[in-house]
C-alpha cells in the first residue's frame, strides 16, 4: 500500500555556510562582497632568473586598465623590486617597503592619483622586475631613451614578450561575486528518516531573502535541480533565474527532481557599497509516495561530508605512478605499519632518508621540479638539490602512488605535506624534511590527535603551542638540544600557509613554478588561508579564502540513500567523494564482498538484514565501510 503525501517544508539558513568564489565571502555569518580587488595580468608562472634589469639606461612601465578607480586605499606590489623609484600617472610615489617575510615590495599609492581608464606605473633606479612570458594583454614595456618611446614586445635580458610581476590591490568592492548553497534533498526534508518513499514533485517553491541592497547594487538568485545527490553535469539542469516578486524570489515552474541547489549572484557598481545577505528561507510543497512497510532501521551510516568550493585536480594512476610504486617498492616500505598513521610515518621516514645529506646543490647546481622520480634519481650523491620542497614531493607523490590522497602545503618559509587520513577522518600534516638531521621528520599532535596546518596555526595564535606535541619518527636519534632549538621558533612558519589546487604534478608539471622554493613565492597558483574575508597576511596574491572547507574537505566516504520500492524491497543509491574512484564493494548479510553498481534493489528477508559497502579507488585502496542494518 502507498499513500500520496503533500508536505510543506521550510529551510532556514540563518547562519549562511555557502561556498563562495574569490570575490564573495562571509563575515560574521553575513554573505557579502570582499572589499578588496587585486588587478593583475599574470600569475607568476615564470622562472626567478627571467628579469628586467632596470638601471640608468632602462626604464620599465606597467599599465593597468581601471573601469572604476575609486577606492579607500591602493597598494602596488612588485616582486624583488627593491631600490626602485616609482611614479603613478606621472606623480612620484614614496619609497616602497618589503612585505614581511616575502620577496615582494609594496608602494602605497595615493588614491587621487588613479584615474578611469589606463593608469601607468613607471619604474626607474637600480633593480629588477620579474617577467611572466605572454603575448597579451601587452601592458608591460621598457624604454631606452628616458621614456620618449616604449617597447612592448621585447622585454628583459632574454628579449622575450610578457608581463612584469606587478599587481595592484584596491580597497573597493568588486562588481560581482557568487555564493552557492549546499545540495538540498527535498525528499529527505519532507520524509524525515533514513528510508524514504519516492519523490514526485515540488510545487510553490519560493525563497525569502533577508538582504540589504543599497543603491547601485543588486542580488540575483538562481537555482538548478538534479537526480543525483552529488553534482553530475549529465544529471543536473543548468542554472535558471528566480523571479523576484516583492519580498519573495519565485520558481517559475514546478520542480520534478529531488535535489536542488541555490546560487546568489551579488552585484554592485559602487566602490563603497555592496549587497549582503543575512538569512535565507526556502519554502516548498513536496509531494511524494509514502509506502507502508513493516521494518525498522537499527543502524545507518549517514555522514555529512564537507566540500570545497574551489575545484581541485587529483593525480590519476598512470605509468609514472605505477613506476614510482614498483621501482622503489613502496608497498614494502609501509608493510610493517599496523595502522594507517604508522604507515604514513614509515613512508615519511623513508622519504627523508632517501637523501640523508639535504640542502646540497649537488654536482649540477640545479633545483628539481615537483617530480618524485626526478628527485629520487638525483638526490643520492647528490646530483641536484634536495630540500624541504623535495622531501615533501617524495612523500606526497609516493603516498599518492600507494592510493592515498596527499598534497603539498606551503608555509611562510617551509614546505610540508598533508595527507587525508581515513583512520582519523581528516587531513593531517607531515613534515618530511626540516633539518640536516634526518631523524627529525615528524607530525604534530594535540591530545593524541594528529593536526593539520590550520589547527596548528589556530593553537599557536591562541597561545596554546605548548600543548602541541612533536612526534618524531625516531626520538633516539635526536638530542634534547636539537629538539629545543628546533621547536622554539618553529611555529612562526604558520604565520601563513597555502595549498596548491592540484596534486598531479608527477604527471603534469604545468602550470607550475619552476624550481619552486629557491626564490620567495611569486606564483599565484596557490590558495592562501586568511583569517578574515579581505587578505591581510597575503595581499600580493589573488587566491585567498577564510573558509576552512576550501582547505579541509572530506574524502573517501560512501553515502547510502534508501528508497522503498515495496514492503520487501529497497532501492539503494550509492554516492562517494573518492578521488580516482573505481568501484563499490558490497556485502549483504555477511556474504563475501563483491563488486556492485551504484544503484540496485536490496530484497529484505524476515529478521535482521545487514548491508555493508565501501569504495575502492583506482590505486586499489579500500575506503572506510558504511552500513545499514534493518530489522524486518
Amino acid at each position: 500500500m502507498t499513500e500520496i503525501i503533500k508536505k510543506e517544508i521550510e529551510i532556514h539558513e540563518s547562519n549562511l555556510q555557502w561556498h563562495t568564489d574569490f570575490f564573495a565571502a562571509f563575515s560574521n555569518g553575513v554573505l557579502t562582497l570582499k572589499k578588496s580587488v587585486l588587478y593583475q595580468d599574470e600569475q607568476g608562472r615564470t622562472h626567478y632568473t627571467n628579469v628586467e634589469r632596470i638601471n640608468s639606461e632602462i626604464m620599465a612601465k606597467k599599465q593597468f586598465w581601471l573601469k572604476n578607480p575609486l577606492c579607500l586605499k591602493a597598494e602596488l606590489f612588485a616582486f624583488h623590486a627593491s631600490d626602485l623609484n616609482l611614479t603613478c600617472n606621472g606623480i612620484p610615489i614614496k619609497n616602497s617597503r618589503r612585505v614581511p617575510s616575502t620577496g615582494w615590495y609594496v608602494w602605497i599609492i595615493p588614491v587621487n592619483s588613479l584615474k578611469k581608464g589606463l593608469n601607468e606605473f613607471v619604474f626607474t633606479g637600480n633593480g629588477t622586475l620579474l617577467i611572466e612570458p605572454s603575448l597579451y594583454p601587452n601592458r608591460s614595456a621598457r624604454s631606452f631613451d628616458g621614456g620618449k618611446t616604449w617597447e612592448f614586445d621585447i622585454l628583459g635580458k632574454n628579449n622575450g614578450n610578457g608581463e612584469y610581476l606587478v599587481r595592484l590591490r584596491l580597497q573597493q568592492y568588486p562588481e560581482k561575486g557568487v555564493a552557492t548553497s549546499k545540495v538540498y534533498d527535498l525528499l529527505a526534508l519532507a520524509d524525515e528518516g533514513p528510508v524514504h518513499g519516492r519523490f514526485i514533485v515540488a510545487r510553490n517553491l519560493k525563497i525569502i531573502c533577508n538582504a540589504m541592497i543599497p543603491p547601485g547594487a543588486d542580488i540575483n538568485l538562481q537555482y538548478r535541480c538534479g537526480d543525483s545527490k552529488i553534482f553530475q553535469s549529465d544529471k543536473w539542469s543548468s542554472w535558471e533565474n528566480l523571479k523576484k516578486k516583492g519580498r519573495y524570489w519565485l520558481f517559475d515552474k514546478k520542480v520534478d527532481k529531488r535535489f536542488i541547489q541555490i546560487r546568489a549572484v551579488l552585484n554592485t557598481n559602487r566602490f563603497d557599497m555592496a549587497p549582503s545577505i543575512k538569512k535565507i528561507s526556502i519554502k516548498a510543497e513536496v509531494e511524494y509516495d509514502k509506502p507502508s512497510f513493516n521494518f525498522r532501521v537499527i543502524e545507518y551510516t549517514n555522514r555529512q561530508p564537507s566540500q570545497t568550493s574551489i575545484p581541485f585536480v587529483y593525480q590519476e594512476p598512470d605509468h609514472r605512478t605505477k613506476s614510482l610504486r614498483s621501482m622503489y617498492r613502496l608497498d614494502d616500505v609501509v608493510k610493517n605499519g599496523k595502522t594507517e598513521l604508522e604507515r604514513f610515518v614509515l613512508l615519511r621516514n623513508w622519504a627523508r632518508h632517501t637523501a640523508e645529506k639535504g640542502w646540497d646543490w649537488g654536482t649540477s647546481m640545479w633545483c628539481p621540479p615537483w617530480d618524485a622520480l626526478v628527485v629520487l634519481a638525483t638526490n643520492k650523491q647528490p646530483v641536484a638539490l634536495c630540500m624541504c620542497t623535495h622531501y615533501s614531493t617524495i612523500f606526497v607523490q609516493c603516498a599518492i602512488a600507494l592510493g592515498y590522497t596527499a598534497r603539498h602545503v606551503i608555509l611562510d618559509h617551509h614546505c610540508v605535506a598533508e595527507v587525508w587520513s581515513d583512520q582519523f577522518g581528516k587531513w593531517i600534516l607531515m613534515d618530511t624534511g626540516n633539518s640536516q638531521n634526518p631523524e627529525m621528520n615528524y607530525h604534530l599532535e594535540h591530545n593524541g590527535i594528529p593536526l593539520n596546518a590550520l589547527e596548528i596555526r589556530n593553537l599557536w595564535k591562541s597561545g596554546k603551542s605548548k600543548e602541541i606535541r612533536f612526534v618524531y619518527a625516531k626520538d633516539s636519534g635526536i638530542t634534547q638540544e636539537e629538539k629545543s632549538k628546533f621547536e622554539a621558533g618553529y611555529f612562526d612558519n604558520f604565520r601563513r600557509f597555502a595549498i596548491p589546487l592540484r596534486n598531479n604534478f608527477l604527471g603534469n608539471p604545468e602550470p607550475g613554478e619552476p624550481e619552486q622554493g629557491i626564490s620567495q613565492y611569486y606564483c599565484d597558483m596557490y590558495l592562501w588561508w586568511e583569517d578574515n574575508p579581505e587578505p591581510v597576511e597575503s595581499p600580493e596574491y589573488g587566491k585567498t579564502s577564510n573558509n576552512p572547507d576550501d582547505f579541509y574537505w572530506t574524502l573517501n566516504q560512501t553515502l547510502i540513500d534508501l528508497v522503498v520500492v515495496n514492503e520487501d524491497s529497497i532501492e539503494v543509491n550509492l554516492y562517494n567523494n573518492v578521488p580516482s574512484f573505481s568501484h563499490y564493494l558490497i556485502s549483504v548479510d555477511g556474504i563475501q564482498w563483491k563488486k556492485s553498481q551504484g544503484q540496485f534493489a536490496w530484497n529484505l528477508k524476515e529478521g535482521k538484514n545487514e548491508f555493508f559497502v565501501k569504495s575502492v579507488n583506482q590505486f586499489g585502496l579500500e575506503c572506510p565501510v558504511s552500513k545499514v542494518i534493518i530489522e524486518k
